[in-house]
């Protein structure tokens, strides 16, 4: 098979479009097993941050169309919407803004960043979450960098998901790609050992991990802390 992966600017360009934020904002509304799998991925994160004290600070990077922005809320933080894309930062924002009250939206902000390197301060951040970004980055030292850029900037729990290839999800992909001779160039499963290796590599520790439907998914997510 084909393997041609996608660099990280590429990942930017894919997003980086009014076309590309509207059909994202929708794509987990779809289907009742799209909201099945929008509420597993919820949970996982919910109970990643279940020690973060309300009126913590939390950072979402990648926010895309703000899906996880009620969830935060609804756990009392203080919200940081950030994505490289203005086009998702602004869906985000309006759509906060229609869901919740003015009063609630206060020390929320939304901001264009890339996760490579970002202007926020040192240890910023009481919680930083990553939904759904490091499938696309298919290099160590390209994860590795995000990592770092993530341990810099939060002072606790950093909650990151990933593709496992320890799924059923996962075989299914390859067997696809093979029959279909499609080449691989992005959302490639990893093994978890390997992305353990870059969570060390990049300073951080792993807490706990978490899995969205066990055995079946390939959406995992890792909790980690500075070592």
């Amino acid at each position: 098979m084909e393997c041609e992966v996608l660099s990280p600017w590429d990942v930017v360009k894919v997003f980086n479009s009014q076309q590309a934020a509207d059909r994202y904002g929708s794509c987990f509304n779809d289907t009742a097993a799209d909201r099945r799998r929008d509420r597993r991925e919820k949970r996982c994160i919910s109970a990643a941050l279940a020690e973060v004290p309300r009126g913590g600070r939390v950072l979402d990077l990648p926010c895309g169309a703000g899906r996880i922005y009620p969830l935060l809320k609804g756990l009392g933080l203080k919200v940081v919407s950030a994505d490289s894309s203005p086009y998702m930062v602004e869906i985000a924002r309006k759509r906060a803004a229609a869901m919740t009250c003015a009063a609630a939206l206060q020390g929320d902000s939304f901001c264009v960043e890339n996760i490579l390197g970002t202007r926020f301060h040192d240890k910023q951040f009481d919680a930083v979450v990553c939904n759904r970004l490091f499938h696309h980055f298919a290099d160590s030292c390209v994860r590795q960098k995000a990592l770092c850029e993530l341990a810099r900037i939060c002072s606790g729990p950093i909650v990151v998901s990933f593709f496992s290839c320890l799924a059923t999800d996962a075989l299914t992909f390859y067997r696809k790609k093979y029959i279909l001779r499609y080449p691989i160039r992005d959302r490639i499963p990893i093994s978890p050992l390997t992305f353990a290796r870059d969570i060390r590599a990049a300073g951080l520790r792993i807490v706990a991990w978490r899995m969205a439907r066990p055995l079946v998914s390939k959406q995992w997510y890792v909790v980690l802390r500075t070592a």
